[in-house]
């Protein structure tokens, strides 16, 4: 079974309180101080867990539960179906309220937390400087973590850069976007030089200055800084060694349900197949029989995939990826069986995420990956090619296409390779789509489609392609409205 640090030490609970943030973040109670005490190397330890320990949290409603289902529903190939409608037609994105309000309580105690660690080491004097320099790395790696998806989800929200500890500091302006994402990189500049590496497997999930360098660069791309965006991802690429990365030939290795991690693995959120520490992710997808057909312990049929979608219609079907992570019929007994699906709606099963030895809904083992190494050739691919055109960036993006051809990364490949001869223009819409096809389930193909201001053209083409075009309306605004708890309770909010 795979070990999950995020389980090992259940009673920081304890260690941590007073620092679960967003469910008393906005209380309105009597001025009261809150303090870890002195940390020691063992409490320091398991207070750095404890700031790590929301993300993963079942019922969290992030990227393996709620968030995470909204945003790959709200992508340009997949429909919610008769449940969630709402998020597959961006009504949920539109409305105000809405339902990510636990989203919000969940990311911002994330926040909190690594602020109050924050705290604790400025304030700290007796822990050594190596000691504090890798904790002051993962509380700001995961600090930049949380802000990053918060303004991409929000967009203008409180930047809190310091503990909330009385009721006098819940009232904060919005931040403007520019200044979010400039404190997003200043944290990520002071986390990459603190962490280490590498981790043991057995800290899988610990962040390192590899993941600190690729979100740089996806921070950095996101914004156009296109040299920027390249140059942080060459230098993972160019020492690769260094960090232990490259590309896992098996997708089944690298999905795997029970692996603690594997060489392209990043940075990732750990799951186990234990009752509520698990992802929900795999369950999400399937269907009522997806127990029989090999995919998870149960299936809630939350949405599925949109053949005519034009990025789905041109996906090669012998690429290993659209064979692994899509399907229409499964093998019940000896007999091929027909999905589950909602024709008017999605004709096609999202398989990515496989676990049918999990105990329950809540103990997926599928880990959910922020970045990989793919994430760092594509990048590279992207941002060079749109500061020099495609001559030197083909060698990234085929590395990727070898790999989901099955053929050696190493080797030129007429089947796999893009083809030589195309134009800036050309190139990019090819890493575009190959981005839809690497990242399909992962939560990336909405934001790719809003930095990339496509969202009106994908859409336009979607809506010409599908039985119903309603199910794909082209939104006003792009980012979720403030959840209601935020705006009753700080007045500078509104």
């Amino acid at each position: 079974m795979k070990r999950n640090i995020y389980i090992q030490l259940f009673c920081l609970v304890l260690i941590m309180i007073g620092t679960t943030g967003c469910e008393k973040l906005l209380e309105e109670e009597p001025k009261a101080t809150i303090s870890l005490g002195e940390l020691n190397p063992v409490l320091l330890d398991q207070t750095i867990i404890g700031v790590y320990e929301p993300l993963t949290r079942s019922r969290g409603r992030l990227w393996e539960s709620r968030l995470g289902l909204y945003l790959e529903l709200m992508s340009d190939y997949a429909d919610g179906g008769a449940s969630q409608k709402a998020s597959s037609d961006y009504t949920n994105l539109l409305m105000s309220p809405n339902s990510l309000e636990p989203t919000w309580v969940c990311i911002y105690e994330a926040v909190g937390k690594a602020n109050l660690l924050l705290a604790n080491l400025d304030a700290n004097t007796s822990l050594s400087d190596d000691q504090k320099s890798r904790a002051y790395g993962e509380a700001y790696f995961i600090r930049a973590l949380c802000y990053y998806n918060i303004v991409r989800i929000w967009g203008k929200v409180p930047l809190r850069l310091k503990p909330i500890v009385n009721s006098d500091d819940v009232d904060l302006p919005l931040s403007e976007i520019p200044e979010i994402y400039d404190a997003v990189i200043k944290d990520l500049k002071i986390a990459e030089v603190n962490l280490p590496a590498q981790v043991p497997s057995a800290n899988a999930g610990r962040a390192t200055s590899g993941a600190a360098k690729v979100m740089l660069a996806d921070v950095y791309l996101t914004l156009k800084d296109y040299t920027n965006a390249r140059d942080k991802a060459k230098e993972v690429i160019d020492n690769k060694a260094t960090y232990g990365y490259d590309l896992e030939p098996s997708l089944a290795t690298l999905y795997s349900p029970v692996l603690a991690t594997n060489k392209e693995d990043v940075f990732s959120l750990k799951f186990s197949q234990v009752v509520g520490a698990g992802s929900f992710w795999a369950s999400y997808w399937a269907d009522s029989k997806a127990k029989l057909a090999g995919y998870s312990v149960t299936g809630n049929k939350f949405g599925g995939i949109m053949s005519k979608a034009p990025i789905i219609a041109g996906w090669d079907n012998n690429d290993l990826r659209k064979q692994f992570s899509l399907y229409s019929t499964y093998i019940i007994n000896g007999v091929v069986t027909n999905a589950e699906v909602e024709a008017n709606n999605y004709d096609l099963r999202m398989g990515k995420y496989k676990d049918p030895n999990a105990p329950a809904d809540t103990g997926n083992g599928n880990d959910f990956y922020f970045y990989r190494y793919a994430d760092a050739l594509l990048i590279f691919a992207e941002a060079e090619n749109k500061l020099n055109g495609p001559v030197n960036a083909y060698a990234a993006i085929n590395q990727v296409r070898r790999r989901a051809y099955g053929v050696s990364l190493a080797v030129s490949s007429t089947v796999a390779d893009l083809p030589a001869g195309l134009s800036q223009l050309q190139f990019d819409e090819l890493v575009l789509r190959e981005r839809a096809y690497e990242f399909i389930g992962e939560c990336k193909r909405w934001f790719d489609m809003v930095r990339t201001d496509k969202v009106a053209e994908i859409l336009t083409g979607v809506r010409a392609a599908i039985p119903t075009p309603a199910r794909k309306p082209i939104p006003t605004k792009f980012v979720f409205g403030i959840p209601d708890i935020e705006l009753q309770n700080n007045s500078l909010a509104r």
